[in-house]
């Protein structure tokens, strides 16, 4: 955090509920003090009733530059600002919120692009491929979006929602299917077979007593998985998949792909490239202990090591 929080220290948010186990404000607040920003990133317990009277109020003042959204009010953003991106807008929900110079302000959602930074970041193919997407929320709308807005050439070809709650997948599904090129379906099994790549975009995995949301036994030799959960990692389906000789890799990165992209649209774009360059010192912040030797050789696996 920044030394000396003064009255000229610009201030960021990031409200939800709860926000106890929030991670962001150690990442932030860590590249605002190496990159010397005169910058604070606050979490804010904010009840759901509450959110849209917080949401205008907090802008009131004029030090508050912007604000990081965690759940449950991301799909609450949407209709509260005077501008959306892309992504928010098919998504119907939004992570980030910045001030504009007219006084505006602007929502947009990173998720997906974070989505997309890990899975490259750990050697993973998605473009051209057929994809798996477990759950229908909000970050599963976001990852859809992402792997479908590139395409059939940077994009995934093939993208399968599935959810307990049929209706729920299939909305989603429909809506990124008319917005897009890639071909997005909603299927009614888990059923892992046939996918290149596999999503968890469930809680399942966050109590270690869970069911895993998908058998990874049955999943193509070739085949990678990906949870998003950042609690309780390694979870019990990425330990599974990679006794299994899969390349399955922790929600955390996600998160640290997703940084550059928040501090590029608050305006600090030297400390964005700064993290692209190295972002090394913020991983050593989120991963747990356990798996720190995977920040300088993460864990990667190739089919002839699959079981």
């Amino acid at each position: 955090m920044t030394t000396s929080i003064t009255g000229s220290t610009l201030a960021y948010l990031i409200p939800g509920d709860p926000v106890r186990n929030v991670r962001l404000p150690r990442l932030f607040n860590a590249v605002f003090e190496r990159f010397g920003i005169d910058a604070v990133l606050l979490p804010m317990q904010v009840p759901l009733r509450d959110f849209a009277v917080f949401f205008k109020s907090a802008f009131l003042a004029r030090n508050v530059r912007g604000m990081v959204i965690a759940p449950p009010h991301k799909p609450l953003v949407v209709d509260l600002l005077d501008g959306c991106g892309l992504f928010g807008r098919v998504a119907g929900s939004v992570n980030v919120v910045r001030r504009t110079e007219n006084n505006e302000l602007e929502g947009d959602l990173f998720d997906g692009e974070g989505l997309v930074g890990a899975l490259d970041h750990f050697n993973i193919p998605f473009r051209g491929k057929r994809v798996l997407i477990l759950g229908a929320g909000v970050s599963a709308a976001a990852i859809g979006v992402a792997l479908a807005e590139g395409g059939t050439v940077d994009g995934a070809e093939h993208i399968a929602f599935y959810d307990t709650s049929a209706g729920k997948a299939a909305g989603v599904a429909a809506k990124l299917d008319a917005f897009f090129d890639a071909d997005v379906v909603v299927v009614n099994s888990n059923a892992p077979e046939g996918y290149d790549l596999v999503i968890n975009a469930t809680p399942q995995g966050l109590d270690e007593n869970d069911p895993l949301p998908v058998d990874v036994t049955r999943m193509d030799r070739h085949a990678a998985l990906f949870d998003i959960l950042l609690r309780n990692q390694p979870t019990p389906l990425v330990r599974a998949a990679r006794a299994r000789g899969l390349n399955a890799q922790a929600g955390f990165e996600m998160l640290i792909q997703q940084m550059p992209h928040y501090l590029g649209y608050f305006g600090h774009a030297d400390a964005a490239q700064g993290v692209r360059d190295d972002a090394d010192f913020l991983r050593e912040i989120v991963y747990p202990p356990a798996m720190h030797a995977e920040i300088a050789t993460p864990l990667r696996y190739h089919s002839d090591n699959v079981a």
